[in-house]
């Protein structure tokens, strides 16, 4: 073999040398770079999502309280004097006007009787001044003077009545008597008590609601009231306070009770249920509630763009197939898996929890 064979061999041999080792080399940072590409990929988390609609719901306002009469009113006595009867049982139901404590009548009887006379004197000195003056035998300011003294002796009668009419401690309306606060033998004096009167048709449901609640509510509003024993009965709203508590800021609610013919009593403990009307609404798993760095109540979702958002919401009602909650928007990717540990604002791939793998 001559020189200048060796030498093209050896050129040859360098140059399929050197496209050899390029050709190495491309194919290594190609797949130093699909690693790369594929490592950054792997980086971004998946999350589970379920895609919830808003859609109308009935909100309703649930407040707890207890019952109470329609009335309740303390019977006391309007003067002085010594029970001497109490005819009326405790837990019986009376009319108005029933007697419920009496008293000593003695006294009050005799001046009633001392007016009556006194009336009966001064209507015949009236009579014969009258007449004296009609037919001009006496002058007419003397029947005038007797007119007067009539007139004062007949008010001495009523007042007399009057005080002897507050000997009888009557009932002030149908109701039934609940306490007896006076027994025979007890001396009242004005203002202490015969005692307790209720009025329980109708049984009235009080409770306390939220300012925001208040502002919902209006009488008339029908609803329904669930007692401690279970009975449920219909409710119509009555009363709304306009002015709030100085010490809880709550308002003052009443509804009365359809009861029927059923019996029940004041002071127990009643759940008071009043629709006021739909909102949109979505319904989620209270499991999916969360609290937001500041503490707010709400849920975690994948916006279109595929990042994590807080949206804060309102339970306005709960169900045990979950809870209704307000501040969503119309169609929610809400995280259902894993929402604690991905921040707001974190890009996500979003998995659809069907498709989800274990």
């Amino acid at each position: 073999m001559n020189r200048s064979t060796i030498i093209a061999a050896t050129i040859l041999v360098v140059i399929v040398a050197y496209f050899g080792l390029r050709s190495v080399m491309r194919g290594s940072i190609s797949s130093h770079k699909e690693e790369a590409v594929a490592e950054r990929t792997d980086d971004i988390p998946s999350a589970v999502i379920q895609v919830l609609n808003a859609e109308p719901h009935l909100m309703q306002i649930t407040a707890k309280g207890r019952t109470e009469p329609d009335k309740s009113v303390t019977v006391k006595a309007g003067t002085t004097g010594t029970v001497v009867s109490t005819p009326a049982r405790e837990g019986s139901f009376v009319k108005a006007g029933t007697l419920l404590c009496g008293l000593d009548v003695e006294a009050r009887s005799a001046r009633v009787k001392e007016a009556e006379a006194q009336r009966a004197s001064a209507e015949v000195s009236y009579e014969a001044a009258a007449s004296l003056a009609e037919k001009g035998l006496g002058p007419v300011n003397q029947a005038t003077a007797a007119k007067a003294q009539l007139d004062a002796a007949e008010a001495a009668v009523n007042a007399a009545k009057v005080e002897l009419g507050k000997t009888q401690i009557r009932a002030p309306f149908d109701g039934i008597f609940e306490t007896r606060l006076a027994e025979a033998g007890d001396f009242l004096s004005p203002g202490q008590a015969c005692g307790v009167l209720v009025d329980m048709d109708p049984v009235i449901v009080s409770v306390q609601v939220s300012e925001a609640e208040a502002g919902k509510l209006k009488t008339g509003m029908t609803g329904e009231t669930l007692l401690a024993d279970g009975r449920r009965f219909p409710a119509t709203l009555r009363y709304v306070a306009r002015t709030a508590s100085d010490t809880t800021r709550t308002f003052l609610v009443e509804a009365k009770l359809d009861t029927g013919d059923e019996i029940v009593a004041a002071g127990v403990t009643s759940q008071l249920v009043l629709p006021v009307g739909d909102v949109q609404a979505t319904k989620i798993s209270a499991g999916l509630l969360t609290l937001s760095d500041a503490g707010q109540l709400g849920v975690r979702y994948v916006d279109d763009t595929d990042t994590v958002r807080f949206a804060p919401v309102t339970v306005i009602d709960e169900t045990p197939n979950g809870a209704w909650v307000t501040g969503l928007p119309e169609r929610t990717s809400i995280i259902s898996l894993g929402q604690d540990y991905l921040s707001e604002g974190a890009s996500v791939k979003p998995v659809p929890a069907g498709g989800a793998q274990p």
